[in-house]
């Protein structure tokens, strides 16, 4: 909590600048947001010391008598907690949200203009290349966002409260789903928690920032475990609602086909339970869209992400580099070729998909989603830190490999680590800064560790000694 409660403080220092409404008029903290070593240094000492928490945690998850699923809740409350009432720190998406939920409850269709068209204090804090661009966003997430800036009177601060408590709405039906479906899929419910929701970039990026990742993962979950506890019709609906908050969610409700058919009888189940899915999501989907009157104009602003090009993206780096060297021989135009690069991977991620599709049986359905999830964002147009949590979310509870959960552990401290504060520039003064920060909380720890620790002999296979915390490496 206390490494969280840093990372607050940071943020007023380095994060999203905000401006208008929110914005925070001391001399002392302009001053010192213009020392950017200092800013960014402040936000990953809480960094460093929240993941080492969070590593201690997954360590004493393996232990016998380690922490139950409630205390693992609890704990994750608590950490979140010190996010709640500050401005975004890594990501100000949320003011993007405030605008589309006004447009929407003002008449204006988000997704023909941009919220420039609205106008008003809500704007001020969109960036500007978002300004002119539609929502990308499902019909059912606008409506809450709409909602959201109804109940708090189109206020800013209020908004982004409100919008942070859809969020936590959304990380606690992964709190009570995750174990679940990790039951179910014979992972331990515990270490799902922690890998799964407890997990530094659910806190940082789904509740600090309040991502609609964090709507979008509840209700997927929340539909998987209906599917798989033999109530496909009910599960498949909470998914397609999930799909109209954000797209990536459709990719599940390929993977509870062969969950469906599984509880069929007779030949054929896989056609007979895909037909069925498609009726229920069809029927599910034009209900939606008929009861918000909001039509299918998001589908066509799927693209707008792409508007930001982030060096994450494995193929819009490859496209970038190969169209320039086209560029100088040739005169081609780079655009073109980032695009081509684009359909690649694309194209790449479809056809693992269907090998894990076809898979699901034996790799099991929920693992193989995460996995597919993992390929569509590496192989996608733009990836964001906080969009591997869409893999994350369900391999912390179906993937039973000690060496995919390490994995994804290790790539969790990685990502938070890859993500610089909101309101500062890349470049040498704010890797110098995360440099800083990291190596003295690092440092003190290393220093802080008893000697005798190092000390003491390993366990005797058998013996009481071996349910010792604190031994090994989380792998759940």
């Amino acid at each position: 909590m206390l490494g969280s409660t840093v990372i607050a403080v940071g943020g007023l220092l380095a994060g999203v600048r905000p401006l208008g409404e929110v914005a925070i008029d001391l001399p002392l903290l302009h001053d010192l947001r213009a020392l950017t070593v200092l800013s960014v240094s402040v936000v990953y000492v809480g960094l460093a010391m929240l993941l080492l928490a969070w590593w201690r945690a997954g360590r004493s998850v393996r232990a016998a008598d380690g922490p139950s699923g409630r205390e693992l809740a609890t704990t994750a409350a608590w950490w979140a907690a010190p996010f709640a009432l500050v401005t975004p720190i890594f990501s100000g998406d949320v003011h993007s949200y405030l605008a589309q939920g006004a447009m929407t409850m003002a008449g204006l269709d988000a997704y023909r203009v941009g919220p420039s068209a609205l106008g008003g204090p809500l704007t001020v804090n969109v960036p500007e290349i978002w300004q002119h661009t539609p929502a990308p966003y499902g019909p059912v997430f606008l409506q809450l966002a709409a909602a959201v800036t109804a109940l708090t009177d189109r206020g800013v601060w209020a908004g982004i409260v409100g919008m942070r408590v859809l969020a936590l709405l959304g990380v606690g039906l992964l709190a009570w789903s995750v174990p679940r479906l990790a039951g179910l899929c014979g992972v331990p419910p515990a270490a799902a928690l922690w890998l799964g929701v407890l997990n530094p970039l659910v806190l940082l990026h789904l509740v600090g920032d309040a991502h609609n990742e964090a709507v979008m993962l509840g209700l997927m979950c929340v539909g998987l475990l209906l599917t798989l506890r033999r109530r496909p019709v009910s599960g498949i609906m909470v998914i397609t609602l999930a799909a109209l908050v954000k797209a990536p969610a459709v990719l599940a409700i390929a993977f509870v086909v062969p969950i469906w058919a599984r509880h069929l009888a007779g030949r054929r189940r896989r056609v007979r339970a895909a037909r069925r899915t498609i009726l229920v999501v069809a029927v599910t989907s034009l209900a939606v869209t008929a009861a918000t009157r909001s039509g299918f104009g998001w589908v066509r602003a799927l693209d707008t992400p792409t508007h930001a090009h982030t060096w994450m993206s494995i193929t819009t780096d490859l496209g970038w580099a190969a169209g320039t060297l086209l560029h100088h021989l040739n005169g081609f135009a780079v655009e073109h070729t980032v695009r081509a690069f684009w359909l690649v991977g694309l194209v790449l991620a479809a056809g693992v998909n269907l090998a894990l599709w076809r898979r699901a049986a034996r790799v099991g359905p929920v693992a193989a989603l995460g996995l597919g999830l993992a390929v569509v964002v590496l192989a996608g147009p733009v990836v964001h830190p906080w969009y591997l949590l869409w893999a994350v979310v369900p391999l912390a509870a179906a993937a039973r490999g000690a060496v995919m959960r390490r994995v994804v552990a290790v790539g969790s401290v990685v990502l938070v680590l890859m993500v610089l504060p909101g309101g500062v520039q890349p470049g040498l003064p704010a890797l110098l800064g995360a440099v800083l920060g990291l190596s003295a909380v690092l440092l003190a720890a290393v220093a802080a560790r008893p000697a005798r620790w190092a000390r003491m002999p390993r366990p005797v296979r058998g013996s009481h000694a071996g349910t010792v915390r604190g031994g090994g490496g989380p792998d759940g």
